[in-house]
């Protein structure tokens, strides 16, 4: 398999964490020496059609203050940029000493590029082992930033997928890779760095409020609960994890613990599989109970004999399942997603039994949950409707991963709690000139028409760095 699968996460940005070991355990004498800061990474990709992953070796990511290099993910990972569009990833943890940085530097290898072909029904996945033209890329930052004693900041990496994959005059990707990043370090409180993806296995539970999982190559994090932690699955509370709980945690880093602070908590899997990933093809289509459906993988939790990331695989649905949207935990929500309301496009989780016999897995779904995602393209002009403040819609020529497999232009719903990033709200998107945009929601079936929209959880104008 091409992913290590340690407990892992993914999503729509990419996080290497680093943090601080200083602290209590700090001695007096050197301390100029060793006072430490915190540091994590964070990635996300500006996408491209038809691409549904970009398998890149991260081998080491570096920040540089002008005399030292400083290492801030020390254990290699595969990371799929492909799948990274609005989401952050949590992996790494390490420490970094005080200092000015001016620039960050990573180091890559081995890219494996995963596209659809949907002249074949159902559609299938091809892979191109690329070819790097750089292996090592530095970013100097706009700024030099200053990390002091104890400070927690993000290093925020993304990969710019559509100008890193070269194509041809036909726009066919060539194989030939020119990594490209934009990185910056920002405040742990800042949003774009916040932690809203990461799947880990439990490994035990220490109170009502605590619990130990295990995350990216096999590291291990305390994740503390509170009042105001979102609990998705009031069904499964903290005292009922077993060591078969796979659980998906969004929240922020605790500068002086260096806990998972939780601001929301999904149990994704009981007994014994989680699967995330495309919904290439259903069976029948949306608006009959779907028996059957394409999974493009992208997570795969535990390590499943004859299954590995970058597959599609099949599974059979008998309706028995249940149906959820992740992060709304109310039961109106099996109205507007259930085994009618499937659609190729949208990304899912499904967790369930496994059993294997005689080396042969066999997966039996219980859970289906309707995730968050990123589509990127270019607001159309002329299409905003607005209701009422920021409840309207408008249209998106989509060209993001999923885009070849749903309707363009993409109908987009927004509502008052939709959040608009470098946008006044919905009554920006005006004008004649398209704007380059990219929306983070979820893909629901209209039932008037039977055909998807996306209802936007963010909608954000993509500016030049």
């Amino acid at each position: 398999m091409r992913n290590s699968k340690a407990m892992g996460v993914f999503s729509t940005f990419l996080a290497a964490l680093v943090l601080s070991s200083c602290g209590g355990g700090m001695s007096s004498s050197g301390a100029a020496q060793s006072q430490m800061g915190s540091v994590f990474t964070v990635g996300t990709d500006a996408p491209l059609p038809s691409v549904v992953s970009c398998e890149i070796n991260v081998m080491g990511v570096t920040l540089n203050n002008g005399t030292t290099n400083v290492p801030v993910l020390t254990t290699q990972q595969v990371v799929d940029f492909a799948r990274l569009s609005g989401l952050h990833q949590l992996l790494d943890l390490n420490a970094v000493p005080t200092g000015t940085y001016s620039s960050a530097t990573v180091t890559l290898a081995s890219p494996v590029i995963g596209f659809i072909d949907t002249t074949k029904t159902p559609p299938v996945v091809n892979t191109i082992n690329g070819t790097l033209t750089t292996s090592t890329v530095t970013v100097n930052f706009k700024q030099p930033f200053v990390l002091n004693n104890a400070d927690m900041v993000g290093l925020r990496m993304e990969f710019d997928l559509r100008q890193s994959l070269q194509t041809d005059s036909t726009g066919q990707v060539t194989g030939m890779v020119n990594p490209t990043f934009h990185m910056q370090l920002l405040d742990a409180a800042n949003s774009e760095v916040s932690i809203d993806d990461f799947y880990a296995g439990v490994v035990s539970v220490s109170g009502p409020t605590t619990f130990l999982v295990q995350g990216p190559k096999g590291r291990q994090w305390t994740v503390q609960v509170s009042d105001s932690t979102v609990m998705d699955d009031a069904d499964t509370p903290i005292s009922a994890y077993t060591i078969d709980t796979i659980v998906e945690i969004s929240g922020q880093l605790d500068p002086v613990s260096k806990n998972i602070d939780a601001s929301e908590i999904e149990v994704v899997s009981t007994d014994g599989f989680f699967l995330r990933g495309l919904l290439t093809s259903v069976r029948p289509p949306a608006g009959a109970p779907a028996t059957q459906v394409d999974l493009f993988v992208r997570v795969e939790l535990p390590d499943i004999t004859g299954l590995s990331d970058g597959q599609i695989e099949t599974l059979n649905l008998n309706g028995s399942e249940v149906y959820r949207i992740g992060h709304i935990n109310l039961p109106i929500t099996t109205l507007l997603f259930n085994n009618s309301a499937l659609a190729a496009g949208q990304v899912v989780s499904v967790g369930g039994k496994l059993v294997t016999t005689n080396g042969v897995p066999t997966l039996t779904p219980h859970r289906v949950v309707l995730r968050r995602q990123g589509q990127a393209g270019t607001w159309v002009p002329g299409s905003t409707n607005i209701v009422s403040g920021n409840i309207g819609s408008f249209q998106l020529n989509d060209d993001s991963t999923a885009g070849i497999l749903l309707p363009n232009p993409l109908t987009v719903l927004t509502t008052n709690q939709t959040t608009f990033i470098n946008l006044s709200g919905l009554s920006a998107l005006s004008g004649t000139q398209a704007l380059p945009i990219r929306v983070v929601g979820f893909i629901l079936i209209d039932p008037a028409t039977g055909q998807p929209v996306m209802v936007a959880r963010a909608v954000e104008e993509l500016t030049a760095d």
